[in-house]
């Protein structure tokens, strides 16, 4: 049993299990996915002293004054991404019912990519717009926004995302509380998913232990180098029914985790020329082979793009 626990172990991440998890993320990733957008203040600024009164400088240089102003509404809100997407080059616009609004974006806490800022258009009753693009706000960082509008004629604004491949707002006033693992509906897809995949792992060891099905031998290995950060898995399955005629396939997937365009080359997994591959996104390589596959140390060549390429070793299947 001891040995069962093992195979069964090393099958969680590839094979027939593997497989079924691969497509539960991809269908996970095409829907649609909420994201908080956390209203932390929307309050009217007065001073807290008797006596003292808000007020801004008007005029040109030889008739400046003093103007009260009694309607002044600040709001301070918080963009989380919590989904598991990288957004890259999304925008996102706000909306004010006021014709005087001044605006501030903070740079994502972890990217640190500033947003640029884009001509925005406000449509009835919203008469101030602003509009940003977000280069780039991996999974689990957030960005800050600060808005001051004079008279607006209400409190309520209006956000939107755009370009965000599926990913929408979700408004929550104040901090949202930690998330508390109770059984409700919503797990009832996890149980399903988790028995199917139960199901599998038990066809995968009876495959395996009556010699009807091969384990794949998947290699993971993380790449930190020349302003590139990749994972890298590699893994091989039988082809066919009969394990001694059936070729053999050999699949590679390189998955930039980083923040910026990474360019990778080997000839050995049948990277002729330079590929980029963009924060985010997964290359996939595979091919065949007669006989069964074995892992070796395979020479590739990287670099960030505004880098030049340096060439290292990593250990991946390839044909004997």
């Amino acid at each position: 049993m001891l040995e069962i626990a093992k195979i069964a172990a090393s099958l969680l991440g590839g094979g027939l299990a593997g497989a079924l998890l691969n497509e539960w993320f991809r269908r996970k990733r095409s829907r649609v996915q909420p994201i908080p957008l956390i209203e932390r203040v929307n309050r009217l600024v007065s001073p807290e002293l008797q006596g003292f009164a808000l007020a801004r400088v008007v005029g040109g240089s030889t008739g400046r004054r003093l103007e009260e102003v009694k309607n002044l509404r600040e709001y301070q809100l918080t963009m989380r991404n919590s989904s598991a997407a990288h957004l890259q080059d999304a925008e996102v616009q706000f909306e004010f019912p006021a014709d005087d609004v001044q605006a501030w974006a903070s740079r994502p806490v972890l990217s640190k990519t500033a947003l640029v800022q884009l001509n925005a258009t406000a449509t009835e009753p919203w008469r101030m717009a602003f509009r940003w693009r977000i280069p780039h706000l991996p999974s689990g960082d957030s960005v800050e926004f600060t808005f001051q509008a004079v008279n607006p004629s209400s409190e309520k604004f209006e956000a939107a995302l755009y370009n965000s491949a599926g990913v929408v707002f979700e408004r929550i006033v104040g901090e949202p509380p930690p998330q508390k693992a109770m059984f409700s509906a919503k797990l009832v897809p996890n149980l399903v998913i988790s028995g199917v995949m139960l199901l599998a792992l038990t066809i995968t060891l009876w495959g395996i232990m009556t010699g009807r099905l091969q384990s794949s031998g998947e290699k993971l290995t993380a790449i930190k180098l020349a302003g590139c950060d990749l994972q890298v898995v590699s893994l091989f399955d039988i082809y066919g029914q009969h394990l001694s005629s059936s070729p053999w396939i050999i699949k590679h997937r390189i998955f930039n985790v980083g923040s910026q365009n990474c360019v990778i080359q080997s000839e050995k997994i049948g990277l002729v020329s330079p590929v980029t591959i963009k924060p985010g996104d997964i290359l996939e390589k595979e091919r065949f082979s007669d006989g069964a596959p074995k892992l070796f140390e395979v020479q590739v060549s990287l670099g960030a793009a505004s880098m030049p390429p340096t060439s290292t070793t990593i250990p991946l299947y390839v044909e004997r």
